[in-house]
This record gives C-alpha cells, structure tokens and sequence, in this order.
C-alpha cells in the first residue's frame, strides 16, 4: 500500500541549491557576453551574498513556530517504528490515542505510513533540509505511541539528549543507536523474552528497569564504565525478561 508522507512546509535544500545555482547561471551568462573583468572580479563574492541572501530569505519567510503531527491508527494492530533525528532535546514514551502523536519546537517534523495487512510501516524524522535553522538552537520534541499495539522500535540519533520510556509500550524489539549524547531509558514491561541493542559513541547512559523487570545487561566494545546490577536475580529463570546488549565507545552507562 502507497504512504502517506507528512512534513513540515517551508524552504527546503534543494530550494536553497537552486536559488544559488540560478545566480551562479546569471554570473556565468554575464562572462558568455563578455563581461569576463565584472565575473574576475565580482565572482566570489557574488556567491557569498547569493549565499546570504537565500539564507536571510530562509530565515524570515519560514515559520518557526511549533509543529504537530499524528499518525492514525487505520486498522494496524503491529507497529514497526523507525525515527531518525539529529540534534536536540527527544522524548519518547507511550500514552498517545493514536498510532503516533508528535509535538516539535520548530517546524521539522516528516512522517510516513506504510501498511502490509495488519503492519504498520511508520517512519519518523526530523526534516533537516531546512539546514539555516539549526544555527538558531536545537528543537525540542516530544514523541507518543500507542500503549496497546506491539511495537518494534528502530532509533537512530545523534547529538543530543534523549528520555526514551518504553514502560507502557509493548515492544517486541528495539534497536537503538546513539552519537555523542546523554539518554536514559525506562525499560519496557516484557512479553516473553525482549533484546534491546544500543549502539553509542561517546555517551552517557542510564537504564531504569520498573519494579517486577527481570534484565540482564551485556556490553562490548571500548572503555565502557558500568555502574548498577548487570543482571537481576530472577532474570535466568523468567519467561518475560529484557536482554539489553550495549556495543560502543567510552561510554558512562548506569543500571538501575
């Protein structure tokens, strides 16, 4: 089934690229008809305030206001969710009455669904096409999922700090890979046996297991600094536990 693709309006890269290459036409144009001295001349810093002027033009034509965007649920009773963000203040738990409910500082929101029977496909990013934004701080997102749908989760982020509370969300699976950033993770109430893999650079992790959590802890990988219990007492014998396997840099990880 076809997606729906969802984002934020406003001038996006490729715009940017055009608007610039149109002004590199106009210099070029000029040297065709002989003006090789002006474009000698005038050429690199003609560029510069092409330059300037589409990112000034970005600046005060786009809205910068807060965003929202929701994913309906339309019959999917299975979730495969993958989010993608950059830079930023990210916080995800469960809680929304639809399949996925999204709240932004700026305007940077892209989603898309895809169905396969009873499988929601949801892709979440933040739209960074719009690159002048960023030197004005980084966004601030707030990100729900359904409590009542099984959900396998797919993260992939960079800098930034992240509050991921998978307690009220029945995930199957989750993978999890982190840059140069600060995240702490409320574990998940497990149904049967459930792998959370994170992948970090230099990060700084915590992990929260709710009361009755079964877990064992595994890492590899650089100087890892591991501080808490690694595995809980009844994690060998318990039909529903979490596996979490950490794989990454110099990291500070915390269990608790």
């Amino acid at each position: 089934m076809a997606g729906h693709d969802r984002r934020a309006s406003g001038w996006n890269g490729g715009q940017v690229a055009g608007l610039v290459l149109i002004g590199l036409g106009i210099l070029f144009l000029l040297d065709t008809l002989g003006f090789a001295r002006f474009v000698g001349r005038f050429f690199w810093p003609a560029v510069i305030v092409a330059i300037g002027v589409v990112v000034l033009l970005n600046a005060t034509q786009r809205d910068e206001g807060a965003s929202s965007a929701s994913v309906p649920r339309e019959g999917v009773s299975r979730l495969a969710l993958e989010i993608a963000v950059g830079a930023g203040t990210f916080r995800f738990a469960g809680g929304a009455s639809e399949l996925l409910e999204v709240r932004s500082s700026r305007s940077d929101i892209a989603t898309r669904l895809d169905r396969e029977g009873d499988l929601g496909r949801v892709s979440l990013r933040q739209d960074v096409a719009t690159w002048p934004t960023t030197w004005r701080g980084a966004t601030d997102w707030e990100i729900r999922s359904a409590s009542d749908i099984p959900t396998a989760l797919r993260l992939d982020a960079g800098a930034g700090d992240f509050t991921l509370d998978l307690s009220a969300i029945p995930i199957v699976d989750a993978r999890i890979q982190i840059g140069a950033a600060k995240a702490r993770i409320a574990l998940p109430q497990p149904r049967g046996a459930v792998e959370i893999r994170v992948t970090g650079g230099a990060t700084r992790l915590e992990f929260h297991a709710p009361a009755g959590v079964e877990y064992r802890f595994e890492s590899s990988g650089g100087l890892n600094s591991v501080d808490g219990r690694t595995e809980t007492p009844g994690y060998a014998t318990a039909t529903d536990r979490v596996l979490i396997r950490f794989t990454g840099g110099a990291s500070s990880i915390r269990l608790g």
